[in-house]
């Protein structure tokens, strides 16, 4: 693949990851909600929005991965290994940091 298309396609899914990133932090805040009352119906709802909003955190944080692998793919495509390694790392660095984040 040429090299300059490798960059831009690339740059597509890395700009996608992104976009995607500042949408975790609401799906992660949505994981444990206030205000429902005290009934059990309440409580059976609040559980029912938590559970929703961590799939949707699970889903997303798949979608991310998934689009920094094709962004290395693209970039191995061109030959572009260094910058594909480069994201290799970062990938692993953000993976063992989310690993350290207590919940």
């Amino acid at each position: 693949m040429d090299v300059i298309a490798a960059r831009k396609c690339a740059a597509n899914f890395l700009r996608f990851a992104h976009a995607i990133d500042t949408q975790l932090p609401a799906t992660s805040d949505l994981q444990s909600l206030t205000g429902f009352g005290g009934f059990e119906s309440a409580h059976q709802l609040r559980r029912g929005f938590e559970g929703k909003a961590a799939e949707a955190t699970e889903i997303l944080t798949g979608l991310r991965t998934s689009a920094v692998r094709i962004a290395q793919a693209f970039l191995l495509s061109g030959g572009l290994i260094e910058e594909a390694d480069t994201l290799t790392a970062k990938s692993l660095q953000a993976a063992l940091a989310d690993l350290e984040t207590p919940r």
